[in-house]
């Protein structure tokens, strides 16, 4: 059982983390020692200029983030970071780079979490690695950590792939076609939104929708990344089957469709409105994770909430000590993605209990997610829970429930209807 598998991960408040900084450049590291000095009371930091240095030190030292230079005499940081993947999945893996050549992006996003483009700021990094040490202590278990540590990307569907790959070998294919292709996949259109969300890519905002994804990208670099060996995975046709994952991704699609509908119906922004659509895509990116690591966990935890008729992020907790909607949130935290996105992912079943008191993505997403289980069935899984009377009442929107319900897609048009408008 994963309950008994798990190692309990404990950390004193007093004990810093440790992060270790590997470049060539002696004055890089120098910079980065005087711009951190502020956070010696909080961080154990480690300044090496050699990666065989680097894999030295870890042999003796448990780090929590190492964050090392992309070009590097002898081993570069590609080979450094994916010789820590293997040895050392729990560490979390960010490349320091002042290069965005495309070629090198998929074979880097096989062992990297986050980019960061130098010069960097010292706001900048300190959120990144701040973000990135939340994820860890919201983790409830060492085994659960070293799961999304080592993930490269979510599984995508046979179909749905080839689909993208088809439209990329047209002569009419265009971003548009080949951004929606990617929205109606969970795995494809985390690892797109991973990318170009990275410090990477070297944008100011970040982008939420897979359209103008592949417009920043360009379509020769969507078309390497695809056929780059080891960026996506597959889940086997057995897993499909037996999860209903087909069915799950029509959910997630009609979730962002509704979420998005939703959004524009009580006025927020366009841009809250785009955060909705994709937030509504990933929110059950955590089932994937599960059905691909722990499918027997997973399906003792769907047939015992529809047994005994408790929601399903419920029993996972109970038996597995972290439910989906945690486990997606802290993949996606991890990945860099938007807040928005991270949030409504990860408080999609309790929304309330991450403070606000306005009507936002969250409670979009939140709203979509029960109105689609009620009014739909056959995504294959546990039980669901009802809407909280109470939540809504507090928003004071309990009223637009019914109006809500009746902008609900079916499923044949809720696959394409949702992006890019």
């Amino acid at each position: 059982m994963f309950a008994h598998r798990i190692r309990r991960v404990t950390r004193k408040m007093s004990e810093k983390r440790r992060i270790l900084f590997v470049d060539d450049d002696r004055n890089v590291l120098d910079g980065l020692r005087r711009m951190l000095h502020s956070m010696r009371d909080q961080w154990k930091m480690e300044f090496v200029t050699k990666p065989l240095d680097a894999l030295e030190v870890m042999k003796s030292t448990e780090y929590d983030v190492i964050i090392s230079d992309f070009q590097m005499p002898g081993m570069d940081g590609v080979e450094l970071l994916e010789k820590v993947r293997k040895r050392y999945p729990n560490t979390i893996r960010f490349m320091l780079s002042s290069y965005s050549d495309q070629l090198h992006r998929g074979r880097t996003l096989r062992c990297v979490h986050q980019f960061v483009t130098k010069p960097c700021h010292a706001d900048q990094l300190k959120t990144m690695v701040a973000r990135a040490f939340a994820l860890n202590d919201r983790i409830r278990s060492k085994e659960a950590a070293s799961v999304l540590s080592s993930l490269r990307s979510l599984p995508v569907m046979p179909k749905a792939f080839n689909d993208v790959l088809d439209m990329l070998n047209t002569e009419d294919c265009s971003p548009r076609r080949v951004g929606k292709l990617i929205a109606n996949d969970i795995g494809m259109s985390a690892k797109i939104l991973q990318l170009v969300n990275s410090s990477f890519a070297s944008k100011n905002s970040k982008i939420v929708d897979p359209i103008h994804a592949v417009s920043y990208l360009g379509l020769k670099a969507v078309e390497a990344l695809m056929l780059t060996q080891g960026v996506f995975a597959h889940l086997s046709e057995d897993k499909i089957k037996e999860f209903h994952v087909d069915a799950l991704q029509e959910h997630c699609a009609r979730v962002g469709a509704l979420a998005k509908a939703i959004c524009k119906a009580q006025n927020l922004s366009n841009e809250e409105a785009d955060a909705a659509t994709m937030a509504g895509i990933l929110h059950d990116a955590g089932k994937i994770i599960l059905v691909l690591k722990f499918p027997d966990e997973f399906r003792e935890a769907i047939d015992r909430s529809r047994a005994t008729q408790t929601p399903l992020y419920q029993v996972e907790k109970e038996l597995m000590k972290i439910s989906h909607a945690e486990l997606g949130g802290c993949l996606l935290d991890l990945w860099g993605l938007p807040n928005a996105i991270i949030e409504a992912a990860t408080f999609h079943h309790e929304p309330w209990m991450y403070f606000h008191d306005q009507f936002s993505v969250i409670s979009a997403v939140y709203t979509a997610n029960v109105i689609d289980h009620y009014l739909c069935s056959g995504c294959g899984d546990g039980y669901s829970s009802d809407l909280n009377i109470e939540y809504i009442d507090r928003l004071g929107v309990s009223e637009r429930w019914s109006a809500w319900c009746r902008l609900h897609l079916p499923v044949e048009f809720a696959e394409l209807e949702h992006v890019g408008k």
